[in-house]
């Protein structure tokens, strides 16, 4: 018999509903307390709901924390339009787990997640985080009517582990809480007492905010578009010519390899992105970069029109889902800036969405720094006049005429526009920690040592 009163698990079926109907993605944050009391009123809430519609999600049992911490991978698992995702404890046990083995800075974290939540919510998705406030005694006081919980031993499935346990003290807790309770995503606390009144508190607070989400919608941010970094391309020299190309590149793919071997020792990896003018030399670079590397160890990703499946999840998860494991590459063949290019030009996302693109990208990109990879970004500079050429000589040559398509004489009648969306993205895009390399490749040859230069330097710094 359910623990939860019938009319409020009627409640929670509708409010499920209504989202399925409107696509709305939810995630029900479930952190503090007993493990085991956690994953007991959590199952008395899924067990109100319909199966079909739900994913759960225990990250330690799932293997998560033998990971380095990483926005990424929840952005990974976050909801398709109309599902709901439960996190039986979530990214504030991250913080907890490497604030108390001393491996992470809190404040750098919580300032990360912060971000990843307003990135999730501006995407669409609901974020319900309910905090189980469990007193001294509430364990062995309300012991008997939590059911099959306090005395079972089921390996990893009953991890029994509060925030003590991690070394963190309740004044700790206390700020972490405070400092995460936005008006974009606050924080329900529920004093934990006996089974039924816990069970029905925590569902009658997931109702309203699902409700209000329901209601209200997403608040819209301001978003101003911010060009404060510096243009790489104002410095592109297009007359720069390759010099002993053949011999350059032996010696340049051998040293790739050499770095690739060191990489797979660490535990650091390397994400490359290549973007650039139609024609100019993407495919081909991109050949003798993997043409030098141990195929076990690397991945090529072309980015393509997005799938049925990626079109339910937000704008990063497909990418999130390619990310290299440590000791890995992956090589993006365009990348996430489809957003701040074609996507605006040709009107494939809102200004909404374009707006904010930037903060978004650089969040994202700063994370995955921070989780040990090195990240290089490759922009290929050439003049219209050399696309033309190029046009040209693939209509001319059977083997390479496949590559030209008329959306290639469309995009290339929008240089202009064009032009313009890329140096504002080099201007907001290119930080710190995440730089543009532009990439001269008027000449091909040129380019493609210049590429083999950058990703060696890369990562000799990330493994120095």
């Amino acid at each position: 018999m359910s623990a939860i009163p019938k009319d409020v698990s009627e409640k929670l079926v509708i409010v499920q509903r209504a989202l399925f109907e409107k696509r709305i993605p939810a995630i029900i944050l479930m952190e503090g307390g007993k493990s085991a009391m956690v994953d007991r009123i959590t199952s008395e809430v899924l067990g109100a709901l319909e199966p079909r519609g739900v994913e759960y999600h225990h990250f330690k049992a799932e293997g998560k924390r033998s990971s380095p911490f990483s926005t990424m991978e929840y952005i990974t698992r976050s909801p398709a339009k109309g599902t709901i995702s439960f996190y039986d404890r979530g990214w504030y046990s991250d913080i907890m787990d490497c604030t108390g083995k001393k491996r992470c800075d809190e404040d750098e974290k919580l300032v990360e997640v912060s971000r990843m939540e307003r990135y999730l919510i501006e995407n669409g998705v609901v974020i319900v985080k309910i905090f189980m406030d469990e007193a001294e005694d509430a364990a062995e006081k309300y012991a008997d009517t939590y059911p099959m919980v306090l005395d079972m031993d089921c390996g990893y499935l009953t991890d029994d582990i509060d925030h003590k346990e991690m070394g963190i003290d309740d004044d700790e807790v206390e700020a972490m809480l405070s400092a995460s309770n936005t008006v974009y995503a606050p924080w329900d606390r529920v004093g934990v007492e006996d089974f039924e009144i816990t069970a029905e508190t925590v569902a009658r607070a997931i109702i309203k905010r699902l409700e209000n989400r329901l209601q209200y919608g997403i608040i819209p941010e301001d978003c101003p578009v911010l060009e404060q970094y510096l243009n790489p391309r104002e410095d592109a020299d297009l007359t720069a010519e390759a010099e002993d190309y053949d011999d350059s590149l032996v010696k340049k793919q051998a040293k790739l390899a050499e770095m690739q071997c060191k990489l797979a020792r660490s535990k650091h990896s390397l994400v490359v992105i290549f973007e650039g003018w139609d024609a100019s030399g993407k495919g081909s670079t991109i050949r003798r970069v993997t043409g030098a590397l141990n195929p076990r160890g690397y991945s090529v990703v072309p980015v393509k029109a997005p799938t049925e499946e990626e079109l339910s999840r937000t704008y990063l998860w497909r990418f999130c889902a390619n990310l290299p494991r440590p000791g890995r590459i992956t090589i993006f063949d365009r990348s996430w800036y489809g957003r701040m290019m074609v996507e605006a030009v040709e009107g494939l996302c809102t200004e909404t969405e374009y707006c904010r693109s930037a903060n978004e990208i650089n969040a994202f990109e700063k994370a995955l720094v921070n989780s040990g990879a090195a990240l290089v970004k490759i922009w290929l500079e050439i003049s219209p006049q050399e696309q033309l050429k190029r046009f040209r000589a693939r209509e001319e040559d059977p083997m390479k005429r496949w590559k030209i398509t008329e959306e290639d004489w469309r995009n290339r009648s929008k240089w202009d526009i064009y032009d313009r969306y890329v140096n504002s993205m080099m201007r907001q895009t290119n930080t710190p920690w995440a730089p543009w390399t532009v990439i001269e490749s008027e000449d091909k040859k040129y380019g493609r040592l210049k590429v083999l230069d950058t990703l060696i330097d890369a990562l000799e710094r990330a493994l120095d």
